[in-house]
């Protein structure tokens, strides 16, 4: 009788467990996700003498949120991430076809964030506790060149930037679609040009 009991037990232990389990990546790795706006910008210098192409980023750390009735505290939200990271590439036309470029460190101006550098840029804005806000300013200086940069790397979404929380511990990581309506042409590239 105990035997059956335990099986009984042990099935019904099985059973639950099956059913409180989930399939989504979402719920297992306890991200959120949230869109808002032209956070991420592209800007040329007019500067003859300065022929860099700059990657900003001024995030606000109470952010106005799509579909939100209140402000996102993105700090408190995710326990205190010190970073927002994406990423970008750069592609120079070469006869005609473009060629994806490795960028060096010494191509990047590095004014406000972190960058690491490679097959593409994995750009970090960091958390300024002054002025409650994160920043990134990256100055590209490429040889001369048609260029076009994109915020496609590990994406799908033509004009959209991906930002990611570098959230620690059990908080949750916020994942920050923002839509670049201003700088990137219809299929998500800001083309520029380095004499």
């Amino acid at each position: 009788m105990k035997t059956i009991q335990y099986f009984f037990f042990v099935a019904v232990a099985t059973v639950l467990m099956a059913a409180d389990c989930s399939n989504k990546d979402s719920e297992f790795y306890n991200d959120v996700f949230v869109t808002s706006p032209d956070l991420v910008t592209v800007e040329s210098s007019d500067v003859p003498e300065d022929q860099a192409v700059y990657v900003n980023a001024s995030i606000p750390k109470l952010l106005n949120a799509t579909n939100l009735t209140k402000p996102l505290d993105i700090y408190k939200t995710t326990g205190g991430a010190s970073k927002l990271n994406f990423s970008y590439e750069v592609e120079q036309q070469v006869d005609g076809e473009w060629e994806y470029i490795e960028i060096t460190d010494a191509q990047l101006q590095i004014i406000k964030g972190t960058a690491q550098v490679g097959s593409f840029v994995l750009g970090s804005a960091v958390y300024n506790s002054v002025n409650q806000t994160y920043e990134y300013r990256v100055g590209l200086n490429l040889p001369a060149g048609t260029y076009r940069l994109s915020f496609g790397y590990n994406s799908n979404a033509n004009n959209i930037v991906e930002l990611r929380s570098e959230s620690i511990n059990n908080n949750l990581f916020l994942n920050l679609n923002s839509p670049n309506t201003t700088d990137l042409n219809n299929e998500g590239y800001f083309n520029f040009t380095v004499n």
